[in-house]
Formats: C-alpha cells, structure tokens, sequence
C-alpha cells in the first residue's frame, strides 16, 4: 500500500511538471513574435493637407475608416480589445465603450455615414451597434450582422441587410457588398464559428456567440477611384468578374499557414483580377494586444513576415508593376 502510495504521489508531482514545463513553453512560444519593423514592405507616408483628397485610416485589424472631407465610412468599426485568455476560454466580451468614445473623438470620427462589418466575427463586428448608436451612422451586412445592431438597441432605420451584389450611396461614395469566403483555418475550408446570428446578440456573450454570416468583399467608389477591401484571406474563384479597383486593402491573415501556392491564388484572383496597381496589407497585428499596440501576430499563429514577403515576391514580377504597402496605424493616408 505504502509502495502505490508512492508511485502515486511520484505520477501527480511528473503530471504537474509536464504541465507547469508545458505551461512555461506555451507562455514562450505566445511571445515569440516578429516585430513590425520585420516586414519586407514600406509603411505608407501619412497625409498631409488632405481636405481635398479621399483618404484611409487604418485603426487595426481591418477597421478602416474613409474619407473625402464631406463624408466618412467605416470597416468593422471594431475599437475594443480583448485578452488572450477571455477568447479561449469563452468568457463573456463586450464592447470598452470608453474606448470606444475615444476613438471617436481621436481619429475624428464625426460625419460617419456608414459601418461595414465585412463578416460577423467578433473581432469585425463587436463594436458595430455601439458605433452606430453614437454617431447614427447606417449598418450594412448581413441578417447575423442585423441582429448584431439589435442586441445592441440600435433604430430599426439604422441598419440594412443587402444582398450580395447590391450597392447603397453615401455621399460621393458607392458602397457594393460582394459574395466571398472567410479564409480556411480549419482541415476541409473549414473556419471557427461559421453559422449566423438567429436572434438578437446582447453584450456580454463569449466569442463563440458571433458567428461569422455572410462574408464579404466590399467596393467602396468615388469619383476620384476605387477601393476594394478584403476583410479576410478566403476567395471564390472569379468573385471579382467585371469588378475593378485601383487600390485593394487585403487581410494577410492565416496566408503563411495555407502556402505560396494558395499566396499565387489569393494574388490572381482578388488583386490581378481586380486590376489594382496598389496594395495595403491588413490584419497582420495580434487583437489581444492593448489598444493602439501594434503587435504582430505570434510566430505559432502566424508567421506574416513569411506571408508579407511572398506578397512582395509577387509583386515584382507583374507588369506594369504593383506597389505593396503597409498603412500607418491611425494616420490617414491619400488613396486616390
């Protein structure tokens, strides 16, 4: 009996080792990150005297905001942040709505027109509602992103669900929402919380809650050119026929994972297919990060300096030749 007894407390103490020494390398892997500067691409110079031009603003993830000095639009409009241990374990989120208000007023956010979730994830879509309550802007997506704005007791006038294809007017700005597909990141296509939102989705609820929807590809037109923005590295095959773009804003998110091959692919069909002569990389910063952080993702989640590179590789070899950029956190800069 003293013998088991033993070989018992002698298995608990190599089970608690194996876990803390698991634990240990876990926590060291989580850290182990390249840092922006480690990108092959320049980071765009910032704008200047810009009133008269239509610019972008990148504020993480893929939240971008547009502006021609008469109307603003806005990507996702996702502000808050959330850590690393409240996602995993499926703890309750909501929305920092202190953050939020100072987004607003930092980046001057006070003739918003339009939110754009490009899917209904948390990190795209958390922040919608409380956005559009504040600055009356109009909701755009889909029926998961609808009950999204309604959880947040958002107007039954300030959000549409449109179809894929069709277009609303802001302004000088055309907003078209096209049919795409969220990148793989599962074995068969297959991605975290693919369903829709079937009812109201009221704050807090843990990240599983908002499923993903439709995903989009989005055209924003003006008369001075056009912007198309990937909110995601997924695609379908000619999803952009008879679409053109002179600047394309594309997710590089989960790109290393899926190979230079799939790199060639995403190239052919979303940039060359759209014509654009100049790229911005987004959706390359870890979201668990503090706010205004910028933090490259985790080598053992996604190695975007390896991605970032192929995407200059490719860049090289087209004809007329095409510009990758990076845009620079929270400062505008001229699209068109």
């Amino acid at each position: 009996m003293e013998i088991l007894s033993r070989a018992l407390r002698t298995l608990i103490i190599v089970v608690l080792v194996a876990l803390v020494t698991g634990c240990g390398a876990l926590a060291w892997l989580w850290q182990t990150r390249a840092s922006p500067a480690d990108m092959p691409l320049a980071v765009a110079t910032p704008a200047t005297n810009s009133t008269d031009k239509v610019t972008m603003t990148w504020l993480g993830i893929t939240t971008l905001l547009f502006d021609d000095g008469e109307t603003q639009i806005i990507t996702d409009a996702t502000f808050s942040r959330h850590s690393l241990l409240d996602i995993v374990l499926f703890r309750p989120l909501e929305s920092d709505i202190a953050r939020i208000n100072f987004a607003l007023d930092e980046y001057g956010i006070d003739r918003l027109a339009a939110i754009i979730p490009l899917h209904s994830h948390f990190d795209h879509a958390i922040d919608a509602g409380h956005v559009a309550n504040r600055t009356g802007a109009m909701i755009l997506g889909s029926e998961s992103t609808a009950n999204i704005a309604r959880g947040s007791k958002v107007p039954v006038d300030q959000y549409q669900t449109l179809q894929f294809g069709e277009s609303r007017y802001f302004g000088k700005f055309t907003v078209t929402l096209l049919e795409s597909r969220h990148v793989a990141q599962l074995p068969n296509d297959g991605y975290f919380f693919p369903g829709h939102i079937d009812s109201p989705l009221q704050q807090p609820a843990p990240v599983n809650a908002w499923q993903g929807g439709a995903v989009y590809s989005v055209l924003i037109s003006h008369p001075d050119g056009t912007v198309l923005i990937k909110g995601s590295a997924g695609f379908l095959p000619g999803e952009l026929e008879q679409r053109q773009a002179d600047v394309a804003v594309v997710s590089i998110a989960g790109l290393e994972r899926l190979g230079r091959d799939y790199t060639d692919d995403y190239w052919r069909e979303i940039i060359a297919a759209s014509g654009a002569r100049r790229v911005y990389a987004v959706h390359h910063d870890d979201f668990t990060q503090p706010p205004g952080q910028l933090a490259l993702f985790p080598d053992i989640v996604d190695d975007v300096v390896s991605s970032s590179s192929w995407l200059r590789d490719i860049a090289t070899l087209q004809e007329p030749p095409v510009e990758v950029l990076l845009p620079p956190l929270g400062q505008p800069a001229i699209l068109f």
